[in-house]
Formats: C-alpha cells, structure tokens, sequence
C-alpha cells in the first residue's frame, strides 16, 4: 500500500471518528425509548441511564409499559411516561442538613407518602400538561427557568425557597426544622443553580429528582390524577391543584405578583413562534382571575362557570386534552372514550327521567 492510499484511507478513518464523536456530544442527555409491555422498573432505569437524571415514583415497579420517544430531552421523556401512567410529574430538589436528611426525604417520596417532617416548596398552574390554566403544551424544564430575585423581610433559607418555587416552579422539599439563616441575598438566575447555591451556602446536602406521581389506587387500577394533581410538565408538587401553600400550606403565602412573573420567566423558555400565544394566554387568565376577585362571593361561581362554558375556552381545554392523551398510549384513549361514552349516556338517561 502506498503513502497516498494510506493517506487517504487515514484521512477517512479520521472523518468517521470525528462524525461519530460528534454524533454522542450531538445526542448527549437526549432519551430514545422504545418498549412494549415492559416493566416499569426498566423503563425508567433506560430513560435515567440516557437523560443522565433520577426519577423517583410511588408507582408499581413491575406494571407494564409501552412507550416509543425518539431522541427527546429528559423532561420530555418523563412526560411521555407519566402520561403512560394517567400520573403527573415535576422537577426539583430534595436538601437538607445532612445526606441522610435528603436520603429520608427521596425515601418518602419513593414510597408516596407526606411526610409531616419535610416541607414542600411548590405552586401550581400555568406550565404545560393540558388544563384550562396552563400556557402551552411544550414541555418547560423548571430548572431552566431564570429566577429575578425580589427583596423580602424574611432571610431564612425557606423564605427565600418559598420565592424561588413560586417564581419558576421548581419544586423544594427540606426538612421542617432545617431552616439556616441565608448569610447573604441569592444572585438568582437559572433556578436550579441558584437553588444548589443557597444549599451549598448553609452547608447542606441535596438531590435532584424528578418525581412520577400516580394517584394511590393506580397501584390496582388506572384512574389517573394524583393527590395533588402534580404538574405533568416540570413545575412542582403543586402545579396542577396544590394552590396557594402547597402541599403543606402555611408558610408558602400566595403572591400573585410573583405568580405572574412566573409564567413570564416560563413563557420565555418556550420556542419563540410560541411565545405571542402563550403570552395572550396567560394575560387572559389573569384578567378573568382578576374579575373573579372583584365579584362577591354569591357571583363567582357563575361567572367561572360562564367564562369555562365559553366554546373557544372548551375549545382549547379539548385541544390541550386531546394532545395529553395522544401521550397517553391508544389503550388510555379507548378507555377515555368508553368512560365518556357511558358517562354521556347516564346524563342523559337522568335528564330524560
């Protein structure tokens, strides 16, 4: 073999090389599944080992799950798998003083329980997973979400997890009496790594998780929902019904103002082609919100049922249904329509008794 040939055959070893390098960096952190009828357990330790992530679930390890994703990101991915389950999902962190702290709190979780020794720092609404308040159906990664920090009276360490839940939906949970002094105002920024900051501040442990809740009969049947209804796009424990206080209630105080910075800071991690949309979206929700409080209490009830009877409200509510359930596999959507078949038909056979 001549020096040229070599040459070039080298030239072209060095080309393949470099594209399948660049092909893994390309590919990095994104999942591809495709299963059928596997268990749960599997699924989930495919899309960690891909996404680079931990999931934590209270659902049944071994029940069976066909899922097909294409190179998607790992909240994506998580998505996909919740709504394999009828579950929702959120993104967050576990701290506390000490790794045992944080191994307890995981613990907890895994075994979905509330445990009255942890506080959980998360609020509800407009992220993306199919419901009349949210503001898309792309899936936001709260951990991406930039947190502007606001001056506030209190400087506790849950005070300021307080304001960075409700201002990106980035879900905390820490022990009940672990509450530092934060020497110093956080810088804010990207929430996940202002959160990890303030930890490492006060010298504390955490964990990054992402959590598949599923409600407690779904271990023996699938009736969907959670307790709480968590967000089935990164959010919180609270996003699709935890309201003001989430989980735990209390100290975690409703702050309209922050709530609406929120889902600016959000909109702002969607493609911008979506942007305008969700952005009106949002603007009307909060008028209509806005209306609801100036009405005494006898009225409000009405209107909302109004404002939801709308046909361009109900409208988008099917749409965001409709794009939730295509997630959800084709035995979901049968059995979705069996239930409204037989729903329909018992409101009917009342009405015409």
């Amino acid at each position: 073999m001549n020096s040229n040939r070599l040459k070039v055959l080298l030239g072209i070893a060095g080309v393949l090389v470099a594209l399948m390098i660049w092909n893994v960096i390309a590919h990095w952190g994104l999942v591809t599944v495709h299963v059928q009828s596997k268990p749960l357990s599997t699924v989930i330790k495919s899309i960690e080992r891909q996404g680079g992530i931990t999931i934590v679930t209270n659902a049944d390890q071994t029940k069976p799950i066909s899922m097909d994703v294409d190179l998607v990101t790992a909240p994506e991915a998580v998505d996909v798998l919740a709504a394999r389950l009828d579950g929702n999902w959120s993104v967050g962190y576990v701290a506390g003083p000490s790794k045992a702290d944080v191994s307890a709190g995981v613990a907890a979780l895994s075994d979905g329980q509330r445990d009255r020794d942890f506080r959980t720092f998360g609020f509800g609404g407009f992220g993306g997973g199919g419901g009349p308040m949210d503001i898309s159906d792309t899936v936001i990664d709260a951990r991406q979400v930039v947190w502007k920090v606001s001056t506030q009276d209190g400087t506790q360490l849950q005070d300021w997890l307080n304001q960075l839940s409700m201002k990106t939906g980035l879900m905390a949970m820490v022990p009940r009496n672990w509450d530092p002094q934060v020497a110093k105002a956080p810088a804010g920024g990207k929430s996940a790594s202002a959160l990890r900051a303030m930890v490492k501040s006060v010298k504390g442990s955490y964990e990054e998780i992402f959590i598949v809740r599923v409600s407690n009969d779904d271990r023996t049947a699938d009736n969907g929902g959670g307790p709480d209804r968590v967000a089935r796009s990164e959010g919180g424990f609270g996003q699709r019904g935890g309201g003001p206080g989430g989980r735990d209630g209390g100290r975690q105080n409703f702050n309209p103002d922050w709530i609406a910075e929120r889902a600016e800071a959000r909109i702002a991690q969607l493609p911008k082609e979506e942007q305008a949309e969700a952005k009106k979206n949002f603007d009307d929700m909060r008028a209509f919100f806005e209306k609801m409080r100036a009405l005494p209490d006898d009225q409000r009830q009405t209107a909302m049922q109004q404002f939801f009877d709308q046909p361009d409200v109900q409208q988008k509510m099917a749409d965001r249904q409709a794009a939730r359930d295509e997630k959800s596999g084709p035995e979901k959507r049968a059995d979705r329509a069996r239930n409204y078949i037989q729903r329909k038909a018992q409101i009917t056979g009342k009405s015409s008794s």
